[in-house]
């Protein structure tokens, strides 16, 4: 009689308990490696944001651009007042996307504005609700609005009269909207593009 060859029961839960085993070693790994390639992804994209700002600096007299801080919900700082400020009139106006104010500045590429770790997310408010920052504001990165109708110069001398000297290259330009790349206040956590062209954890700067 030929022997027929099969697993037994308990070589089937062996074998099993192993690839559990091992994909419990090697999934954080991979999480680990997704999250890192995705910070290496907005941090190249910042820099041609960067470019993308010198070049419109370049263009118009050092000036830095006026643009609205989530153009989703209001034009603010566009034509005054602050809808997030009890008792602040209104502001007025058309909302302005950076993304559009430098398009020219990318030659139209407005895919450098999107992170890859800005996902849909279900914990934004309406009508924002279950939507990437990408997708409601042509960007996943916060334009200092600040900034706008300044040179660099003047407001690094504004922030010196405010807080005391502060060095041109820890002042920031563009950041993550959120904490897209881990907790927040962790190193790493949110993106930064500083005045002079580069980009790094604000925690460790």
């Amino acid at each position: 009689m030929r022997s027929r060859c099969a697993f037994t029961l308990i070589e089937l839960l062996v074998v099993l308990a192993i690839i559990s085993l091992l994909i419990a070693i090697v999934a954080p790994t991979v999480g680990a490696a997704r999250r890192n390639a995705e910070r290496t992804g907005c941090a190249a994209n910042l820099r041609e944001v960067g470019l993308a700002l010198r070049s419109y600096l370049d263009n118009n007299d050092d000036k830095l651009p006026w643009a609205s801080w989530m153009p989703s919900y209001s034009p603010f700082p566009i034509g005054g007042g602050n809808p997030w400020s009890p008792g602040s009139p209104s502001p007025i106006g058309t909302p302005i996307y950076i993304a559009d104010v430098l398009k020219k500045d990318t030659a139209g590429q407005n895919q450098v504005f999107k992170c890859p770790g800005d996902k849909a997310d279900n914990d934004r408010p309406e009508p924002n609700r279950g939507k990437s920052y990408f997708q409601t504001e042509k960007s996943s990165y916060e334009f200092r609005w600040r900034m706008g109708g300044q040179t660099m110069k003047e407001y690094a001398e504004d922030m010196e009269h405010r807080f005391g000297k502060v060095p041109l290259n820890s002042i920031w330009v563009f950041r993550d909207f959120d904490n897209f790349h881990g907790p927040g206040g962790k190193p790493g956590a949110r993106r930064y593009l500083y005045i002079d062209g580069h980009v790094t954890d604000f925690e460790l700067h």
